[in-house]
């Protein structure tokens, strides 16, 4: 396994691997990788049937600042470097994606990797991710493009004759950066997310929060755009999450891991704000409590299709909007992985993990083709 220091998710998973008899898996950390390359080929030679699980560099903040720094010297920016982020301060995005995929892009060919690398590079990069899926006939929002700030925005919006869209941080995760913006034709307009918006010393920022928030003046509006644009955002159609019968206007989306190109763990997520994610406080359901059995069948064909578009990946996490017979992919995430105590035939996605055998295919040349 290849992850930050004292990493959670990679403890779990060496859990997973002693619950299951099988000896611990060797950890090699980032931080080793950004300063010593070499190393990691040296472990690698000493393994070359394993199975090596690329994990996510999330909750290392030095590393964070690293890939950060790595990103902002590939750019040739002339600006000074960017100083380390206070804690959950969205700011650096592009440079932190250009030095993670930077360093994706440097690993050896060779080994069984569990998710190509090639593969997470794409798939944390939100809008080159969904553009794929479209390419490959798989239903997303209808997509927008990237935007430069509050006003290009506003073109985008009125040439497509839109009043309500997402618009998302391009680099973001977990639902940070994330905005459901909606406006009237009197040109009222508000904005739901997680997103904080702060003065400090003069200066504008945005933070990650665990408190979802509305904001329905158009400055904080447009400052809080801009701030997203600058690090890479972009804009899809808001399709309307469907309601929990029964309940208090909360609506639900799911969750679907796959595995090697099937559905496994899936849950319903609900919320009575725009965002869904379950460590904001949001509550899980069962699927059968919310969709019947076509409609659960209708679920799984359209994961199995979207994994179809990353054959050398073997577990992928999907967030879907399922209305009836029809589906839409929200988001592919390679690092999809972290459902605590969500099973399926009795397993959770680490102890699935902990279960495989290498996968002989043709895997590299797909990944870094």
């Amino acid at each position: 396994m290849i992850g930050p220091r004292g990493s959670r998710r990679i403890g779990w998973l060496q859990r997973a691997l002693h619950d299951q008899g099988a000896p611990a898996a060797h950890v090699f950390d980032y931080e080793t990788l950004l300063a010593e390359p070499a190393r990691l080929l040296e472990a690698l030679a000493q393994a070359p049937d394993a199975i090596v699980k690329l994990e996510s560099p999330g909750e290392a903040p030095a590393l964070h600042q690293a890939l950060v720094l790595r990103g902002w010297e590939l750019s040739g920016a002339a600006s000074d470097a960017p100083l380390p982020a206070a804690h959950g301060e969205l700011v650096h995005q592009q440079f932190w994606y250009a030095g993670f995929a930077d360093v994706l892009a440097s690993l050896p060919a060779g080994p069984h990797y569990l998710n190509a690398p090639a593969d997470l590079a794409c798939m944390s990069d939100k809008l080159r991710c969904q553009q794929l899926l479209a390419d490959a006939g798989v239903a997303v929002p209808p997509l927008f493009g990237a935007i430069s700030g509050y006003e290009d925005m506003c073109v985008r919006l009125r040439d497509a004759a839109c009043e309500r869209v997402f618009i998302k941080a391009r680099y973001g995760s977990s639902g940070a950066g994330v905005l459901a913006y909606a406006r009237n034709r009197d040109g009222r307009e508000v904005a739901y997310g997680s997103a904080e918006l702060v003065e400090q010393d003069g200066r504008w920022r945005v933070f990650n929060s665990l408190r979802q928030r509305r904001y329905d003046r158009h400055r904080d509006i447009a400052r809080l755009v801009d701030l997203l644009a600058e690090q890479g955002a972009y804009i899809e159609r808001w399709i309307p999450k469907p309601s929990v019968p029964g309940s208090d206007g909360r609506r639900y989306d799911v969750r679907v891991v796959a595995l090697d190109g099937q559905p496994r763990q899936r849950v319903a997520r609900m919320s009575a704000g725009a965002l869904t994610n379950l460590h904001l406080g949001n509550a899980r359901t069962q699927l059968e409590a919310l969709l019947d059995a076509d409609a659960i069948s209708h679920l799984q064909a359209a994961t199995v299709k979207a994994a179809a578009a990353f054959p050398a990946s073997r577990m992928i996490g999907f967030d879907l909007i399922v209305r009836g017979t029809r589906s839409w992919v929200l988001e592919a995430n390679g690092f999809g992985d972290l459902l605590l105590d969500l099973r399926h035939d009795g397993r959770t996605t680490y102890e699935d993990q902990a279960l495989l055998v290498p996968a002989r295919s043709a895997i590299n040349e797909y990944a870094h083709a």
